[in-house]
């Protein structure tokens, strides 16, 4: 009862100006100029037919154009390798998307081909969680957010965060489903957990942007559902699709409703905007600036480098104060990182596709004992090596015996360090998949990791290198775990 009391008052507070911008909104929509904009938030729970859902996304798209809609995010196309034409050409829409999975996640942005669009670029998270897109509504620059945030995961919004604080532009929309609730009392019925582990991460990201969730802020006393369960013959209700938007763009907010349709147990959010046509020179947001052209690359794969990812080594990035190949110093790349992403990315996705480095990229010359290389080398190199580094971070959940005696210790020489390629190879495959981090996919390194002189089954890794200190590591948890499988074998044989 406190829980539901503290919610109730909570929205109560601003129940007032809720009334009177309801009242404004009737006025404003009079006008000619203005016109109903309508945004669908849906997570689908998979849009491939299955024996228990025939033709299914044929029939969100049917419920689709049933709610009028003009802007459609999906969560959880569950769209592998193996699928993707399913979203690639869809009759009236034209849809970005991510594919990650056959099974999990999977982001989708559809807009319909009536609506007055232009695209601009996108950005898609390297596990699978979200999708931005920038683009021009009815000649009005938007960023559009698409999110998924796993219930395990709590690095997806703050990695989220950071890179729409150097990038978003325009009007700022955020939607999605994002597994926890911000008002415990209201936002669940029937359910035995008052806890959410997202909540304090989800308000840190709404305060950032100093956003509104826009169902609670038109309905203060209202409970709007947008999943039901069945958990021990219970019906459990929670509402955990949301639509934000920034305060100051709360009064082309029109209404927001949710649908209860029956093609999975998430119910679509509909979030209406009143927008005027937008006339005069479109000016591009600075993400944009160092792209060519803006056009979609059509190739797709599950875990492609993120602008977010480029971003954040960029600003990791410390001043060697050496000469580099070049000539470009860390400083250029820090001054101008927002508009770098985007070609750095396409740059890095490209090398992956192709499994063939640029001419001159990996360019290094040897100052006393470290090699100095490209900055966007170095870059390319440390997006893999935080990639390998979260496989075998340690997590604060894992449980850990007590007094452990010490196995064994292992000392490295000074300098060059090399490695058989077949035991990266093993350790590699034994990374298991955690929500956080994208497919441990990292057959690149077979042409990134030069080879010995004169043993083609070894590589060099080179002082200075990102990746050699993220390599050694894997190879000694590798090693570490081929000890205790053999050292338990032993004791199996003994007993």
């Amino acid at each position: 009862i406190n829980h539901w009391n503290q919610g109730l008052q909570g929205r109560r507070s601003i129940q007032q100006r809720d009334t009177s911008m309801t009242n404004f909104q009737s006025m404003e929509v009079t006008s000619a100029e203005c016109r109903i904009f309508s945004f669908v938030s849906w997570n689908t729970c998979g849009i491939k037919s299955t024996r228990k859902a025939p033709q299914k996304f044929f029939k969100v798209l049917s419920r689709l154009n049933t709610l009028n809609a003009d802007v459609v995010f999906i969560q959880e196309t569950r769209v592998g390798p193996e699928c993707s034409d399913i979203l690639t050409y869809v009759k009236d829409w034209k849809v970005y998307f991510t594919v990650h999975s056959s099974s999990s996640k999977g982001m989708a942005i559809m807009i319909r081909k009536s609506v007055p669009f232009e695209y601009i670029c996108h950005d898609e998270d390297c596990s699978g969680g979200y999708i931005v897109l920038f683009c021009y509504l009815h000649g009005q620059l938007y960023t559009l957010v698409n999110v998924y945030n796993h219930k395990d995961d709590r690095v997806l919004l703050p990695r989220l965060k950071e890179y729409l604080r150097e990038t978003a532009e325009g009007v700022l929309v955020v939607g999605g489903d994002f597994n926890t609730v911000l008002h415990p009392g209201l936002d669940r019925k029937n359910s035995s957990s008052w806890h959410s582990p997202h909540r304090g991460v989800l308000e840190d990201f709404v305060v950032s942007f100093n956003l509104k969730d826009i169902w609670s802020y038109l309905h203060p006393t209202k409970d709007g559902f947008t999943r039901h369960q069945k958990v021990k013959g219970k019906d459990v209700y929670s509402r955990l699709d949301m639509f934000f938007m920034p305060e100051d763009k709360l009064k082309q907010v029109y209404s927001s409703k949710v649908k209860k349709l029956e093609i999975s147990d998430h119910y679509p959010v509909v979030l209406k905007l009143k927008v005027k046509k937008k006339t005069g020179v479109k000016t591009k947001p600075n993400v944009a600036t160092r792209l060519e052209n803006c056009k979609d690359n059509p190739y797709r794969r599950p875990g492609m480098v993120s602008g977010a990812e480029i971003l954040s080594v960029i600003k990791s990035l410390i001043d060697s104060e050496e000469r580099r190949p070049d000539t470009l110093d860390e400083n250029y790349y820090k001054i101008h990182r927002c508009p770098l992403t985007e070609p750095l990315k396409v740059q890095y996705n490209n090398t992956l596709r192709e499994k063939m480095l640029p001419e001159l990229f990996n360019k290094s010359f040897l100052v006393a004992d470290r090699y100095i290389f490209n900055v966007d080398y170095l870059i390319f190199s440390q997006v893999l090596a935080n990639r390998i580094d979260t496989f075998i971070t340690p997590s604060f959940r894992q449980k850990t015996g007590e007094n452990l005696p010490i196995v064994f210790r292992l000392y490295l020489e000074r300098g060059e360090q090399e490695i058989e390629w077949s035991f990266l190879l093993e350790a590699l495959k034994r990374l298991k998949p955690i929500p956080s981090a994208p497919r441990a996919d990292f057959t690149i390194l077979d042409c990134i990791l030069p080879k010995v002189q004169g043993y083609s089954s070894r590589r060099r890794l080179l002082p200075g290198f990102p990746l050699t200190n993220s390599i050694v590591n894997l190879a000694l948890k590798n090693l570490k775990e081929n000890v205790f499988e053999s050292r338990l074998k032993c004791t199996e044989v003994r007993h």
